[in-house]
């Protein structure tokens, strides 16, 4: 079975965290497509945001060619803060894959801010508490047209790792 997961939370999350761990998992059919490792790769840089339009471009190319395998478990690994990010941008994938996943991470906002600050490359504080003010919850439409959505509040994901 083809599986898209796509992961949904502000910088310092742990989307990559889970992404890691799920391929460490489950390592065979595992793909990971990040935009941060993307803007790496075209742009030299993760922080690098003038090449959005390519990266973007490769980033759902990459999902597309990843759902030829009939048993991959392809994550979409970037903010996705807002609806239009998970439904538009994904419809055109949903028929591609057999089962559509939404995780989202909503953690408490202080564990956000002191594991941004830990990342690599951690986001400037006051843009970050803006995208935590701006992140939108699933709505209804979001729970149609997703097979499974998990609200991620703690580090505690070993179940849904067990379910991939």
């Amino acid at each position: 079975m083809k599986r898209l997961i796509v992961l949904s939370g502000v910088p310092g999350s742990g989307k990559s965290y889970f992404s890691h761990t799920l391929k460490e998992k489950n390592s065979e059919n595992v793909y990971i497509v990040s935009s941060d490792a993307l803007r790496k790769e075209i742009a030299g840089d993760q922080r690098d945001l003038s090449h959005d339009k390519e990266v973007w471009e490769k980033y759902y190319r990459l999902a597309s060619v990843y759902s030829n395998n009939k048993d991959a478990v392809v994550v979409l690994d970037s903010t996705h803060a807002k609806k239009i990010y998970r439904i538009d941008c994904i419809k055109p994938l949903k028929e591609l894959y057999d089962q559509v996943d939404l995780i989202c991470f909503k953690l408490d906002k202080e564990l956000v801010i002191k594991q941004n600050r830990e990342r690599e490359f951690p986001i400037p504080e006051e843009a970050l508490l803006r995208l935590i003010e701006e992140y939108e919850m699933p709505d209804e439409e979001e729970y149609s047209f997703y097979h499974h959505i998990d609200i991620i509040t703690n580090h505690d994901t070993d179940k849904i790792i067990a379910r991939y």
